[in-house]
């Protein structure tokens, strides 16, 4: 076993090493410089890995950190297919939990067994079902493969790694490394300029969403800039929130400023709908809060938030402001009222096809695919996408395990959870969740990277609090 010497770390690490030093020898003498720059980094791969069988938490590190990036890879590496990268870290992590269990000891898998994952293996199940849909393409259904399974495999692997509490802090303060970098790209977009590979993404079509005339919106090194905006509006929310119940003073300094900031990315990225992320976490912050005076002050805040953009013009001069404010006068929006004829015409087409027209077969960009109804209809929504794929059945599933996941873990945060820091941390969470479940309405980003990991080990590590909490409650006495 790793931790009783039957396989020593140092001893792989030493071998790695001189192993690795010869190779570079040879390589060096060939001319191989590729090749001495790659044998360079395997001693560094080879003790990753190692740390990863002994602690598996730090491979689910990993993967969420390469959710956060694999767009940008994906972008500047010009690599077509790359996102299979993001399959073989979910299963490598899987695989490296199971091995260690088997070298190491048992890992508490019957955490794994809750609501989310039950509704999620019932979500993949059906979506594997949709590949004998009459309308279905199979190249459309595998291209989507990460909608069948992405989910699942984060809320399980989340609950059974995520078992501490000083993990739950750790993943919120890598979050908050990545959102810091995310705000760094936007501001360098901003004052700097876009680099030569997104002004060639741009010139492929994407000026025609963000270089607009209410000005331009910047995307980071995300997707778009309504994942960038959504993302950025939950992390307001949650480090919001976090700032206020950390009770180290250079904490919550800390993550007040990662809140601020990316609040401010939010309102860089143009996106309207992103402002219903931390307009919905404070209406579940209210609600979920058992101190009447913080619910009443986050109503407060709530309300005066709604006023100054639906009933006054201040700031209409900034162009962030006046393009965030059109948000609360929908109807006056001529996208708004194009997004509400094609729903009409979808909801007529979809009306006999409970099961949807096909996985991957939503949206303009299934074109690829096929020509259909629903490849010519954008679909401007994560909702609207699930229904024009999954159909009404579909839809109806995935908003079921979602919610349901939502209000148990809000009652576990309620009513189960007696450390006060972590109840604050795991409130931040959820209000964060249901923020992006808010804005996934009006954009189609919900189950794009990164926001689908993130979703789903928050709600993973939510629904896991209570046996945290114990853990928590068993060191006090302990001590």
């Amino acid at each position: 076993m790793i931790e009783q010497g039957y396989i020593s770390p140092k001893l792989l690490l030493y071998a790695g090493l001189i192993t690795g030093l010869a190779v570079i020898a040879v390589c060096s003498g060939s001319g191989s410089l590729s090749g001495v720059i790659a044998v360079m980094l395997l001693p560094v791969a080879l003790y990753y890995l190692i740390q990863t069988l002994r602690f598996p938490v730090v491979a689910f590190y990993g993967l969420f950190i390469l959710n956060y990036f694999i767009n940008y890879i994906i972008r500047y590496g010009q690599l077509s297919g790359f996102s299979v990268i993001m399959d073989v870290g979910l299963f490598g992590t899987l695989f490296i939990a199971l091995t260690h269990s088997i070298l190491s000891r048992k890992l508490p898998w019957e955490n794994g067994r809750n609501i989310l994952t039950a509704g999620c293996l019932l979500w993949s199940l059906y979506c594997l079902l949709e590949v004998a849909n009459p309308t279905a393409t199979f190249e459309a259904w595998s291209a989507s493969r990460g909608i069948i399974y992405t989910g699942l495999l984060t809320a399980f692997l989340g609950s059974v790694l995520i078992n501490r509490l000083k993990y739950v802090k750790q993943l919120v303060f890598i979050l908050s490394i990545l959102v810091l970098l995310a705000v760094l790209k936007t501001l360098i977009q901003k004052y700097i300029g876009f680099d030569s590979l997104e002004k060639v993404w741009l010139a492929q079509g994407g000026a025609k969403t963000h270089i607009i005339a209410t000005g331009t919106r910047y995307f980071s090194f995300f997707t778009d800039a309504g994942n960038l905006g959504s993302n950025m509006g939950m992390a307001g929310v949650l480090y919001g929130i976090i700032a206020f119940y950390t009770p180290e003073k250079r904490y919550k300094i800390y993550y007040a400023i990662v809140a601020s900031l990316g609040i401010y990315a939010m309102f860089l990225s143009g996106t309207r709908g992103a402002i219903a992320v931390p307009l919905g976490g404070m209406l579940l912050f209210a609600l979920i809060n058992k101190q009447v005076s913080m619910m009443l002050m986050t109503g407060l805040l709530g309300i005066s938030i709604y006023i100054f953009f639906a009933h006054t013009y201040i700031g209409q001069d900034n162009p962030m402001i006046r393009r965030m404010r059109t948000a609360f006068n929908p109807t006056e929006d001529a996208s708004y009222n194009v997004r509400a004829e094609n729903k009409k015409k979808l909801a007529v087409y979809l009306k006999k096809r409970p099961f949807g027209e096909g996985l991957g077969l939503g949206g303009v960009e299934a074109q690829r695919f096929a020509m259909r109804v629903t490849t010519v209809i954008p679909h401007d929504s994560t909702y609207v996408k699930l229904w024009m794929e999954t159909g009404i059945v579909g839809l109806s599933l995935y908003l079921g395990v979602l919610i349901t996941s939502l209000l148990r873990a809000c009652y576990i945060v309620m009513f189960r959870i007696k450390n006060k820091e972590f109840r604050g941390i795991l409130t931040a969470m959820l209000c964060g969740v249901f923020g992006l479940m808010v804005s996934a309405y009006g954009n189609a980003f919900f189950n794009q990277f990164p926001t689908q990991i993130i979703v789903f080990t928050f709600l993973a590590a939510t629904l896991n609090g209570q046996r945290i909490d114990a853990c928590i409650h068993r060191q006090n006495i302990t001590n």
